[in-house]
């Protein structure tokens, strides 16, 4: 049984996100019928229903290891399908705070993110998502008027060490955007069978100096990207 959350089921359609606040604000604006089930260590869990489908969110945290330990815990419970929805910080001067990215793929430190200890050291992760999954985020997306890129994301550790080089790194590599989770979560997913995938809104330029966000538009494009989420959610066959 989980240590940390303390439901003992949950939908097997789950929203996943960072902020405890966040996970608040999407089930308060997108559920009916909303019920809060367990807010330990600040993961908060609720379940609630979605265009008449039983469907969960979740608050992991900051980081892989916080997102790996949420993610084996609701697949304790009944979790199968997972979408994160977070933040991003862009890699490239045509994402702007705001704008909205799917993975096609999320790169992270071989033996790195928290997975240390699920590979053998001489095999890498494969942080890839589901792609029928990322393919109903796409054409939800649509459906709801936005285009969102399909970009590969880097998955780091260290907040504070991205700076301009390791920016310019990266780019030379083919990223797009840097976060925290989706590459652990991708891992974990494909190995314990269950299908994930991760729509992010870009928050910041990195390496940039910038004044800080304007919160109202995160809070617009995160609740548009958590609206499709779960729409692309219960679009699939159980």
């Amino acid at each position: 049984m989980p240590y940390h959350i303390t439901a003992s089921s949950i939908p097997e359609r789950v929203l996943l996100t960072g902020d405890p606040d966040r996970a608040a604000l999407f089930a308060e604006s997108l559920l009916r019928q909303p019920e809060l089930l367990s807010r330990s260590r600040g993961f908060m869990v609720y379940r609630g229903l979605f265009e008449d489908v039983p469907v969960g969110i979740v608050s992991h945290g900051i980081g892989g290891p916080s997102a790996l330990i949420v993610a084996e815990e609701l697949n304790m419970i009944g979790a199968r399908k997972l979408v994160r929805v977070g933040t991003a910080g862009s890699l490239t001067p045509d994402l702007r705070v705001g704008d909205i990215i799917v993975t096609k793929g999320a790169g992270l430190s071989c033996g790195g993110g928290g997975l240390s200890l699920y590979y053998p050291p001489s095999v890498c992760p494969v942080p890839s998502p589901d792609p029928e999954l990322t393919l109903a985020l796409l054409s939800k997306a649509a459906s709801e008027g936005l285009s969102p890129r399909l970009a590969l994301v880097f998955s780091s550790d260290s907040f504070y060490a991205e700076d301009e080089s390791f920016s310019r790194r990266l780019r030379s590599l083919g990223f797009s955007a840097v976060e925290m989770e989706c590459g652990p979560l991708l891992s974990l997913a494909n190995l314990r069978g269950l299908r994930a995938s991760c729509m992010l809104v870009i928050s910041n330029v990195v390496g940039h100096a910038e004044s800080p966000p304007n919160q109202g538009v995160l809070r617009e494009s995160l609740l548009k990207a958590a609206k499709v989420a779960l729409k692309a959610l219960v679009s699939l066959k159980p």
